[in-house]
């Protein structure tokens, strides 16, 4: 048995000392949450929620900026893939229709 595999072995036949270790792990962070915690729950709330408004209207500040730079070619992309798709549609179906297939 090489050495990785000895160590999986010996971590494996511990049990449920894992579990332990991993509740151990979570109250320590926990504790140590709410000792170095900033602010209090109904201050970090309101910034929070300051900060995701303040996100939100960046994100449409900039899709509106973007839309202006950019929409007239995306509008002229839609519009000439929807125009390709709709000849290849019709193709498909006069292709299907000259051999005799329904459709």
């Amino acid at each position: 048995m090489d050495e990785l595999n000895r160590r999986a072995y010996e971590l494996d036949s511990r049990g449920g000392s894992g579990i332990m270790l991993f509740i151990a792990g979570a109250v320590v962070g926990a504790a140590a949450a709410l000792i170095l915690a900033p602010a209090t729950g109904q201050d970090t709330r309101a910034f929070i929620g300051r900060r995701g408004k303040e996100l939100a209207d960046d994100v449409t500040t900039r899709g509106k900026q973007l839309w202006d730079e950019h929409g007239d070619r995306i509008t002229g992309a839609v519009r000439r893939g929807y125009e390709q798709a709709k000849g290849a549609a019709a193709d498909a179906v006069n292709g299907a229709t000259d051999t005799g297939q329904a459709m």
